[in-house]
């Protein structure tokens, strides 16, 4: 049997961790499993930018995928940027994908903390890059949970669902 793997990176609730267990498997029907936390890989961090490089953490998360793992979706709690990108909220390559609660959450803004608020972006951009790892692309439907994120607002106006074209490209309808 394959899973889907969500791997936490330093600090991660596991109220965050189990809820995505829940919703992830409902969408993508893989059973889900929790990895042990670890440590941010090392070189991650630019001290220029003070962020860390999704690209670097992805690469070497993939190098200790579990053999039964259909895909990994890493949840970590640091500002991630990847080249030509002030930041991203989170980034896929192959079967492994990063996901970023750092600018996910309403008070990094200077709001109010809304805790449903940020469980349900973050629980977007994983489908978002899990989708990514299942071959989808960016869609043009702003509604559609693979469109492009380039500001809050974009993740916040789609849903979690996707599109009729998407589902379609995912086997899902």
């Amino acid at each position: 049997m394959k899973y889907i793997y969500i791997q936490p990176i330093s600090e991660v609730t596991e109220e965050l961790l189990e809820y995505l267990v829940i919703r992830l498997e409902g969408i993508y029907g893989y059973p889900c499993r929790i990895a042990p936390p670890v440590k941010v890989p090392e070189f991650s961090y630019s001290a220029d930018r003070d962020q860390y490089s999704a690209e670097v953490i992805v690469e070497k998360i993939m190098e200790k995928m579990p053999v039964d793992a259909e895909k990994l979706l890493c949840v970590v709690d640091l500002d991630l940027f990847v080249s030509g990108l002030n930041f991203v909220f989170g980034l896929a390559a192959g079967n492994a994908a990063v996901i970023s609660l750092a600018r996910l959450r309403p008070e990094y803004y200077g709001e109010k903390k809304n805790e449903y608020l940020f469980r349900e972006r973050a629980l977007k951009e994983a489908i978002h890059e899990l989708g990514h790892t299942f071959g989808l692309h960016h869609c043009h439907d702003i509604r559609c949970i693979m469109h492009f994120s380039n500001r809050l607002e974009d993740t916040d106006i789609k849903g979690p669902e996707f599109c009729e074209v998407c589902s379609t490209k995912i086997g899902r309808k």
